[in-house]
């Protein structure tokens, strides 16, 4: 899309097939102030009611149909420029400000030039907009490039600077396998470049993230996982609770189905400026996926199992489990027969030469008396209970192939040296799980919010070709670089 409204202006109506005098007599204004409009120049009314008479919107980092003089007052207050500073910058009287702020009065040329101050780049975007796979705009050759890789090559990578939601507009449907991302946050940082997270509220906030997250429902293929990692903020002394609005609105969009609230532990997380909360130190990584049926490999993310080690000829499991210890606790029972101390006996026994050989890690043994779950059950067998009231006892016996992985993940933040230009780092081990588990090998991996880079850097150590967009053609750089330095 143009960066300037002028040329945007022109492209829209040429597209049109819309003469000067077609344009003029659709929006109401005369041909020389729709000449005007489209060198730059003119007033801001004149502006709104040409946009209007074409069907398009103003927009920045996604605010759309909003006051767009208060918006821009916050985002001049977030960099604390204060309003005569802004105006002796601009050349301008101070009560011009005032008037752009607090009606959008002015000249375009002054809010361009405005616009350049606060880092912010005017869009138009077409009203009542809905994707259709005609609406698709010609793709971009490194996107092609990965859209059209083998599985067994070489992981592909494309980089693409843009808006999200624009750029996944000219996405093909359900050609994406996996989804890792994490948008920036709502209020909490001023990012190099304006884009989604400055929105003047929260809920201005979620609507352009559910805009970009029904892009991506529609690009990802049917049996493809979307993980979105996302954390809370604080406005007027009260959390917002973003990260469950948010879900619960894709829900109510695309009818997602999440399949795990993952809770990202920071282990030592930030310090905690306030004196009347608790420290914050987790986020939310949310999996949502578009039907019951999807990819998801379980092997590949199993823990690896905790060895049993051998101390002075006596085996010990990693969970403390010894033979004195069992054969102790047998003989002191008063819920079990002589009987069925013996059985008891014979059977951890063998439990323990399987774990000799190697052949199994760690169990459990629970004798009658003892609460059992529903849910245990590690080794497959059901009806634990029956066996425990049959037998007197029952072993647990631990998947030799290591545990599942939990819900709770304790990682630290990304501390990298040479990546202090981005605010919110994200950690190389958040996303291995959820591209290990939910993208075949060779599949593709999208990061809509990508940042520096780090979902394209595990995507290509685990051999998945990756797309990444993000506004800041800074942070992209970094990304390139990171990138052609895994390679070496």
């Amino acid at each position: 899309m143009h960066q300037k409204i002028d040329l945007e202006l022109a492209s829209i109506r040429i597209k049109r097939s819309l003469r000067l005098e077609d344009a003029s007599g659709i929006s109401g204004l005369s041909v020389p102030t729709i000449r005007r409009l489209e060198m730059g120049k003119g007033t801001l009314a004149s502006l709104l009611t040409y946009m209007n008479g074409l069907g398009f919107s103003l927009t920045w980092y996604g605010l759309r149909d909003a006051n767009y003089g208060q918006s821009l007052a916050v985002r001049r207050q977030k960099l604390g420029i204060s309003q005569r500073r802004l105006a002796k910058r601009l050349e301008i009287a101070h009560r011009t400000v005032i008037a752009m702020e607090n009606q959008f009065k002015g000249r375009v040329e002054t809010f361009l030039a405005c616009m350049a101050i606060l880092k912010l780049r005017p869009r138009l975007i077409e009203d009542d907009y809905e994707y259709t796979d005609s609406t698709t705009g010609a793709i971009d050759a490194d996107l092609l490039r990965v859209l059209t890789a083998k599985a067994g090559s070489l992981p592909e990578t494309a980089i693409i600077c843009g808006d999200a939601l624009s750029i996944l507009r000219t996405f093909p449907s359900n050609t994406i396998d996996c989804v890792v991302t994490s948008p920036p946050y709502w209020s909490q940082r001023i990012y190099e470049v304006d884009g989604i997270g400055q929105e003047v509220d929260p809920t201005s906030y979620l609507t352009q993230l559910r805009s970009v997250f029904a892009q991506v429902h529609r690009v990802l293929k049917p049996r493809g996982s979307l993980w979105i990692n996302i954390g809370d903020t604080y406005s007027d002394k009260s959390m917002m609770g973003i990260p469950w609005r948010l879900v619960q609105g894709l829900v109510d969009d695309d009818g997602w189905i999440v399949r795990n609230d993952v809770i990202w532990k920071k282990s030592g997380g930030a310090l905690n400026r306030a004196s009347n909360r608790l420290t914050h130190q987790h986020e939310h990584l949310f999996h949502l996926v578009k039907q019951q049926e999807y990819f998801y490999e379980t092997e590949a993310i199993r823990k690896p199992p905790k060895l049993a080690k051998t101390e002075q000829s006596e085996i010990t499991t990693a969970t403390g489990v010894t033979l004195k210890k069992c054969t102790e606790k047998i003989h002191l029972s008063e819920t079990l027969s002589e009987s069925e101390k013996l059985n008891a006996l014979k059977a951890v026994n063998m439990v323990f030469e399987e774990i000799a050989a190697g052949s199994l890690h760690d169990f459990r043994l629970v004798l009658r008396g003892a609460r059992i779950a529903h849910s245990e059950g590690v080794d497959g067998k059901a009806g634990r209970a029956e066996e425990l009231r049959r037998n007197g006892f029952t072993i647990f016996r631990y998947d030799p192939r290591g545990s599942l992985r939990g819900d709770v993940w304790e990682i630290g933040p990304d501390r990298t040296k040479g990546r202090s230009l981005h605010y919110a780092a994200f950690p190389e081990a958040l996303c291995e799980t959820p591209i290990r588990a939910s993208c075949p090998e060779g599949g593709i991996v999208l990061d809509p919010f990508v940042g520096t880079g780090t979902t394209l850097m595990v995507a290509q150590r685990f051999n998945r070709h990756s797309i990444g967009i993000d506004l800041s053609e800074d942070y992209l750089e970094i990304a390139r670089k990171r990138l052609r330095a895994s390679e070496h």
